[in-house]
């Protein structure tokens, strides 16, 4: 057997997570264009590495696909399976899960989010009722949303109280220590981070500013795993030698509180450094 991860408690939600989740399909970005991992690697990844984590959008057949084997193999219970609805209204929530339950041999999903959330519209009306009745049903255990804009996601976690939130934090984009992990403090969701390397562009130098290196992209999970208010955080690996890698950067630990700065720095290099096409990303 390979390295492996942990779990841990996600909150008060009762789940077990691994602090890595795989994924799929993530933006490319400044990474070079690569492989991608198969059905197969998905189940090598929970057998080899314990991964129990899975984000599975329904777009992502290769991710349905392992996810699927490793249900029909008998492996449900051990899974925590995170499915995204993308249209913000209450029927289109109910058929969403549906798809994602028949997708998965599954009869319920353990972590559901309204994905990509920009207003509070997307939660009131019958979409948010929606999502409640699916966890008083059974057919959900934990709810949340994904989103981008730091403030709106304070505020709608304290009116909503969702079980966990998904939102973007690396080492250029770190607003949300100030903007939800300050302000919310000990009622902070349980958070899943995403783009942790930020789209690859955190492995590459920045020769300009004084950094003839990029970092690792297991230095990228350690940073977003170093901050007790991040759970988990996604990883799009490309292959298993590439999830391999992140596996053991990430059971070495937080990164030491001496290489921080260094890490916040270049973060803030590469961050004044997008420019273009690329600058959207830090709105």
């Amino acid at each position: 057997m390979g390295d492996r991860l942990q779990r841990g408690p996600l909150g008060s939600t009762g789940l077990e997570v691994t602090p890595l989740v795989l994924a799929m399909g993530a933006v490319r970005g400044a990474a070079p264009k690569g492989p991608a991992l198969t059905a197969d690697d998905v189940e090598h990844a929970y057998h080899e590495h314990g991964i129990n984590t899975f984000f599975v959008p329904t777009t992502h057949k290769v991710m349905t696909e392992g996810v699927r084997r490793l249900v029909a193999a008998g492996h449900r219970e051990d899974l925590v399976l995170v499915g995204m609805a993308s249209l913000p209204f209450g029927r289109r929530v109910v058929r969403s899960w549906e798809k994602h339950v028949t997708a998965l041999g599954v009869e319920t999903l353990d972590i559901f989010l309204m994905g990509w959330v920009q207003g509070r519209w997307y939660l009131t009306g019958r979409t948010w009722k929606a999502l409640c009745r699916l966890r008083e049903e059974g057919k959900v255990r934990a709810l949340g949303w994904s989103i981008h804009k730091r403030r709106l996601a304070t505020r709608l976690a304290r009116e909503f109280e969702p079980d966990v939130m998904m939102i973007r934090y690396n080492a250029a984009h770190r607003g949300a220590e100030a903007d939800i992990f300050e302000p919310l403090g000990d009622a902070c969701p349980p958070i899943l981070s995403y783009t942790a390397t930020r789209w690859g562009r955190l492995l590459q130098p920045v020769p300009e500013a004084g950094f003839a290196e990029g970092l690792t992209a297991a230095e990228c999970y350690r940073f977003a795993l170093t901050h007790p208010a991040v759970h988990a955080a996604m990883c799009a690996a490309r292959s298993r030698e590439e999830l391999a890698a992140n596996v053991r950067g990430v059971l070495e630990g937080p990164l030491p509180e001496e290489r921080l700065p260094q890490v916040r720095a270049f973060g803030d290099a590469v961050h004044a450094a997008a420019k273009g096409g690329q600058r959207w990303m830090f709105r």
